[in-house]
C-alpha cells in the first residue's frame, strides 16, 4: 500500500538524512496520470507538533488537492 510505503519513507529520512536542527519531516504525495489522481499525507511516527514554513488555518483536504491537480 502506498500510504505504509509513505510512511517508511518519512521516518527512514528523518533517521537518516534530515540535520539535527530541522522539524520532523511531513510527507505529502502528489501523482497525476492519465486515467487517476493520488493524494497521500503522512507525519512522522509518534508526531505530537507540526511545524510549518508558511502558516494557514488548514491543511487542505486530499479532494481539494486533487482539484487542484486536475484543474
Amino acid at each position: 500500500m502506498l500510504s505504509n510505503w509513505v510512511k517508511m519513507y518519512v521516518n527512514y529520512y528523518d533517521r537518516y538524512v534530515k540535520a539535527e536542527d530541522e522539524n520532523k519531516t511531513i510527507g505529502i504525495i502528489l501523482c497525476k496520470d492519465k486515467n487517476k489522481t493520488l493524494v497521500e499525507i503522512t507525519l512522522p511516527k509518534d508526531n505530537e507538533q507540526i511545524f510549518a514554513r508558511k502558516y494557514q488555518l488548514y491543511l487542505p483536504s486530499k479532494e481539494e488537492l486533487k482539484k487542484q491537480l486536475e484543474g
